[in-house]
C-alpha cells in the first residue's frame, strides 16, 4: 500500500512539474516576438523584461512548493490522494494562468508595434491525403476497435463483478457490477479520443499562415515543417493512445476471466512502454519544433509575423484569440507551441460541443460504477 501512494504520489508529482515548466516557459519561447505576449524591443526584454520574468517565475514556483506542501500533507494524513492532487492540478494552473496575467500587464506598456512591416499570403492549398495514409488509419482504426470485439465476445463470460482500476502492480484492487458503462467504458474513450483527434487534424489543414515579404520563401518552408511535425506527433500518438487504451481494456478480461491471468505481465508491460514512449514522444518533438523556430529566426531574423488588425484581436497577453473579420479557424499560437483556435469562427463550436462530451461521458461511467 506505501510502496502504491509513493508511485502515484511520484505520478502526480511529474504532472505538477510539467504544468510548472510550461507556465515558465511560455512569456520566453518567442523572445522579445512575443514577451508575454507582447511584441518588446531586445533592449527591453534582455532589460526590464528580466526583472519581471524573475518575479514571474518566484511567484509560480512558491506557489507550486506550497501548493505540492499542503496536497502532501492532505495525501498523507487525510488519506485523499486523488482529490487532493487533482485539486493541485487545478489550483497550479488557475494560479498560472492569474499570474500570467498579472504581469502580462507589466510588460504590456513596453509593446512596440511595426506598421512598415510587409506580408505575403500562402496559396499552399493542402489536403488531408497528404499528412496521413490508408495503412497508417487502418492500423489505428484496428487498434482501436478490436479491443471492443474482443470485450463483445467475452462479454458473457465475464462475472458478475469485474475489475474497474488497478494499482501499480497492475492487480485489481476495485471492483464494480458489470454493466455496459463498466465494461464498454474505455473503449468508447479510445473511440472518442480518436474523433478529436482526427477533427483537430482536418481543421490545422486550414490554418492561417501570415508570411513576412522578406524572406518568405524560407520562412514558409519552417513553417510547413513545423506543421508537419505537428501532424506527426499527432499520428504518433493517436498510435500509443489506440495501443494504451486498447490494452487497459483488454485487461478487463485477462483479470476477470482466470484462464487468461497469466497475460497480465503484458499489459504491464504495454501500458508502462506505451507511457514512457508518449513521455519520449512529447520531448522529442517539442525539441524538434524549438530548433526549426532557432533556425528559422537564424534564417528570417523572426519565428512569428502577424499583421497589425490580427494583433489586436489578441487577450490575455496571447492566450485567446477573438477575431471576427479572420475567417480561420486555426491560427499559430501567439505563446507556446503549436496551434489554438478563432473563438470567434462559428465553427469552433463543433470543437467546443466536441469537447462537452468527455465530462459527460465520465460522469456517465462514474454513475455505471
Amino acid at each position: 500500500m506505501r510502496l502504491t501512494m509513493l508511485a502515484l504520489l511520484f505520478f502526480w508529482l511529474v504532472l505538477d512539474v510539467i504544468i510548472l515548466a510550461s507556465f515558465m516557459y511560455m512569456p520566453v519561447l518567442r523572445d522579445e516576438e512575443a514577451f508575454f505576449g507582447v511584441r518588446v524591443s531586445p533592449e527591453v526584454y534582455h532589460g526590464p523584461g528580466r526583472r519581471i520574468l524573475h518575479r514571474y517565475w518566484f511567484w509560480l514556483v512558491v506557489t507550486f512548493l506550497e501548493v505540492e506542501a499542503i496536497g502532501l500533507l492532505v495525501s498523507i494524513y487525510r488519506f485523499q490522494l486523488p482529490y487532493a492532487r487533482i485539486a493541485s492540478v487545478l489550483l497550479l494552473t488557475s494560479a498560472g494562468i492569474i499570474f500570467y496575467l498579472i504581469f502580462y500587464r507589466q510588460v504590456k506598456p513596453f509593446e512596440i508595434v511595426d506598421q512598415r512591416q510587409r506580408f505575403a499570403s500562402s496559396l499552399k492549398v493542402r489536403h488531408l491525403g497528404d499528412y496521413t495514409s490508408i495503412a497508417l488509419e487502418v492500423v489505428i482504426g484496428a487498434l482501436t476497435v478490436l479491443p471492443s470485439l474482443a470485450l463483445i465476445y467475452y462479454y458473457p463470460e465475464l462475472p458478475g463483478r469485474i475489475p474497474v482500476h488497478w494499482n501499480w502492480r497492475f492487480e485489481p484492487d476495485r471492483w464494480a457490477d458489470k454493466s455496459f458503462g463498466t465494461v464498454f467504458f474505455l473503449p468508447i474513450i479510445a473511440i472518442y479520443l480518436q474523433g478529436l483527434f482526427l477533427l483537430i487534424k482536418h481543421g490545422l489543414l486550414q490554418v492561417k499562415m501570415t508570411l513576412p515579404a522578406e524572406h518568405a520563401e524560407e520562412y514558409f518552408r519552417y513553417k510547413e515543417e513545423s506543421l508537419n511535425m505537428n501532424m506527426k506527433l499527432m499520428d504518433r500518438v493517436r498510435i500509443l493512445m489506440a495501443v494504451l487504451k486498447g490494452t487497459l481494456a483488454l485487461n478487463i478480461i485477462f483479470s476477470a476471466i482466470e484462464r487468461f491471468s497469466s497475460l497480465r505481465g503484458i499489459i504491464a508491460v504495454t501500458v508502462i512502454a506505451t507511457t514512457s514512449l508518449l513521455l519520449i514522444l512529447g520531448a522529442y518533438y517539442g525539441h524538434r519544433l524549438v530548433v526549426i523556430n532557432r533556425n528559422l529566426k537564424a534564417v528570417a531574423g523572426r519565428v512569428y509575423v502577424q499583421r497589425e488588425t490580427d494583433a489586436a484581436h489578441w487577450y490575455g497577453g496571447g492566450l485567446f484569440y477573438y477575431n471576427r473579420e479572420d475567417p480561420a479557424l486555426f491560427v499559430e499560437k501567439l505563446v507556446g507551441l503549436g496551434y489554438t483556435l478563432n473563438l470567434a469562427n462559428k465553427r469552433v463550436y463543433i470543437y467546443l460541443l466536441y469537447l462537452v462530451g468527455l465530462p459527460l461521458l465520465v460522469g456517465w461511467a462514474v454513475k455505471s460504477l
